[in-house]
């Protein structure tokens, strides 16, 4: 029988609500992405959090990934896998969270060693499949494969996506060679000795091979390059279909194409690609993906450190595009994927400052998935917000409260209502503070956690934790609305109810301050078919019929400003919104910097956009075209992650002319009607980057 005491999972003591709920069999486990629910791999990665390198040991196996690190200064926070090597004493047959508290429990200090167990904090991510598992890791040399251009680079483009299509003819120099240096397929099927811990690495001397001898039918090509494989789902059969989202990315970012206004990228701008294993955009709750993405973006900085070493140079102008990301999260720069970022990014500027990540600003501006709630809406001490779930969903759902940062909830509590006529068992609630029996002296943050259940069986789980120790996050998180996994047990579709409540001594907000609510995204991703269906929040203070985003007078708790991209707020990122190439205005979708109306003054709050990029060609022509798969192959994208390549592409130009990167963008796209300067700063940023792909 499944543990139920909600204060003794072993996976409590180690890490967040996401992973106790994803990896527990009677929470959420049954309905996460295929490779948890099947418990199919005992390799998990993960993130640690505390300026050290986690070491092996004789009980756990670790592996860690390319790291760029200047002169050897520790990271803030690593990405690495972790795997338990005493599995003939049945840690494998344990429980899949009891096998990652265990194996979290073994992660020493490479730094201090014998100075016992490190006590950082970690996120824990979805395992490397074994068919990715590469048997021999040469950790810190360049593939041998590698072939140093004739030409020397004046700039690196990298794209960091899906279904990267490296064998395309867009990607070829003046003289038939690829331009593309360096490509990690992270969930490829991995050779037996190889300079990645897992997945495949594909050199240019490589690539060109497998052009010579395949090139002219490039779905035989992948084949033999085993870069696709429908029996792994991480991999799967991407670049057999017509069109991928990193096909468009990449190709507007780095590819030659009659498409491009502007003149191609010369033989001297290489690419560096990673391909993010496929089933990272599977789970709707930003979970699982911080090792993957972290690890992508080291890599790219240590290969181009390498290419610049061959030339002797200390390191070439780099612009990566990551057109990533989810909606719920921090949003203050502070999550731990920011904070790597920001710590990145800053390092490598002061070497070279031609250095930029670039990503999409979001597509969630009128989803209804963010709202704002400020001390004046409480009344009488509490505040409901409507949460409408709809039904056939068939994956958990997020819901996320996130308190000022430094302020002490403990006298609030959030309680959820099912819809109408659903009797829950036992009354969903939980105040906002560490649980009684909460070791301060423990591993992780200050928690506690609630199950929900109903018909005797657990469809959520209710957390409050105090995020990194400053910010407190209530997060819900719910299980399908539809029967599927085989399992019996799914949510109720329907509206349900948030109420916020305090003690009348409770502290109010502070001022300037709100409680910010986001919804995960929820949507089916694209041929993924997870069949997820997006909730979306009800402000059941309005009138019926107007519960949309009331961002023309600022007076509604929903709100479109602040729907902005939950990763992308390190302060050095570049975001990136969208706009009608035709009209002139901003995307209807495209997310934008969050607002405050304080007293008639309206004021702009945290990170907001910096640039503004065409994302739709008109509202007749929506999205932007790009390459497909395969050579020859056309396709269109829709949202601001095909915006952002198109800033990439200028900035890389400029980066190869020795220019500033954002030499040439002209400035703010016209007022739109009667919106004010702020909202229209909040939502196009004050850059804008001219068309460069033919109308």
């Amino acid at each position: 029988m499944p543990d139920t005491n909600s204060q003794n999972r072993r996976i409590d003591r180690y890490a967040g609500p996401y992973e106790r709920w994803v990896f527990t069999e009677d929470l959420g486990r049954p309905f996460s992405f295929p490779l948890i629910a099947a418990d199919a791999s005992h390799r998990f990665t993960a993130v640690m959090e505390g300026c050290d390198v986690p070491a092996t040991t004789p009980a756990l196996a670790i592996r860690i990934p390319p790291l760029w690190r200047v002169w050897g200064d520790p990271l803030c926070v690593t990405p690495f896998v972790f795997e338990e090597l005493n599995t003939q004493n049945g840690t494998a047959a344990l429980p899949q969270d009891a096998q990652v508290a265990s194996g979290l429990h073994q992660v020493t200090s490479l730094a201090t060693p014998g100075a016992g167990q490190v006590k950082p904090r970690y996120r824990v991510n979805f395992p490397v499949v074994d068919a990715s598992w590469v048997p021999v890791y040469h950790e810190n040399i360049m593939p041998s494969s590698w072939q140093k251009s004739a030409t020397p680079p004046k700039a690196i483009v990298a794209v960091i996506d899906d279904g990267l299509p490296f064998a395309h003819q867009a990607f070829l120099d003046s003289t038939g060679k690829t331009r593309i240096s360096h490509c990690w397929l992270q969930a490829g099927i991995a050779e037996q000795e190889a300079a990645v811990p897992f997945g495949r690495e594909y050199t240019n001397a490589q690539i060109d091979t497998l052009r010579q001898h395949y090139g002219h039918d490039e779905a035989l090509l992948y084949r033999k390059a085993e870069a696709i494989d429908a029996n792994v789902a991480e991999l799967g059969n991407q670049l057999l279909r017509k069109a991928t989202h990193g096909s468009h990315v990449l190709g507007v970012a780095a590819g030659n194409d009659s498409l491009f206004i502007d003149q191609n990228q010369p033989d001297d701008v290489q690419i560096i690609a990673v391909q993010l294993p496929s089933t990272i955009a599977w789970d709707s709750s930003g979970f699982g993906k911080e090792m993957y993405m972290l690890s992508a973006i080291h890599y790219v900085f240590e290969r181009a450190r390498q290419i610049a070493a061959q030339f002797n140079v200390p390191e070439l102008p780099l612009v990566i595009n990551f057109s990533y990301g989810w909606s719920a999260g921090r949003h203050d720069g502070q999550s731990e994927m920011e904070i790597a970022i920001q710590e990145l990014l800053t390092r490598r500027k002061a070497i070279q400052p031609s250095t930029a990540l670039v990503m999409p600003a979001g597509n969630n501006f009128g989803s209804t998935m963010h709202a704002q709630i400020s001390d004046a809406r409480f009344n009488r001490n509490r505040y409901t917000l409507g949460w409408q779930l709809p039904p056939d969903d068939k994956t958990s759902t997020y819901l996320e409260l996130w308190f000022p940062e430094g302020f002490d909830a403990n006298d609030y509590k959030i309680n959820i209502e099912p819809p109408e006529g659903i009797d829950l068992d036992t009354r969903a609630q939980i105040s906002v503070k560490a649980a009684s029996d909460f070791d301060p002296q423990g591993v992780g943050d200050p928690r506690q956690f609630k199950e929900i259940k109903w018909r005797g069986a657990n469809i959520g789980q209710l957390s409050a934790d105090q995020h990194r120790g400053n910010r407190w996050r209530v997060l819900i998180a719910l299980i399908p609305t539809a029967y599927t996994r085989h399992q019996s047990r799914r949510a109720p579709c329907g509206q349900w109810a948030v109420t916020i409540k305090r003690k009348p001594t409770a502290a109010p907000l502070p001022d300037g301050h709100d409680i910010l609510v986001w919804l995960q995204r929820d949507d089916d991703p694209s041929d993924l078919k997870s069949q997820g269906q997006q909730s979306y929040l009800v402000d059941l203070q309005s009138e019926p019929g107007h519960d949309a985003p009331d961002d023309e007078d600022m007076t509604g708790v929903l709100r479109g400003f602040g729907a902005m991209n939950g990763v992308a707020n390190s302060e050095a990122t570049v975001r990136v919104a969208g706009y009608d190439q035709h009209y002139k205005t901003a995307s209807d979708y495209s997310g934008a910097g969050r607002l405050r109306l304080d007293d008639g003054v309206l004021t702009s709050l945290g990170t907001q956009v910096d640039i503004a990029a065409v994302s739709d060609q008109s509202k007749l022509r929506p999205g932007s075209p790009s390459i497909g798969v395969l050579s020859g192959a056309r396709a269109r994208l829709v949202g601001t992650s095909g915006a952002a390549p198109s800033a990439v592409r200028h900035m890389v130009h400029n980066a190869h002319a020795g220019r500033d990167l954002f030499h040439g963008m002209q400035g703010q796209l016209p007022i739109d009607g009667h919106m004010s300067r702020v909202k229209h700063s909040a939502r196009i940023g004050d850059k804008t980057v001219p068309p460069n792909i033919k109308s």
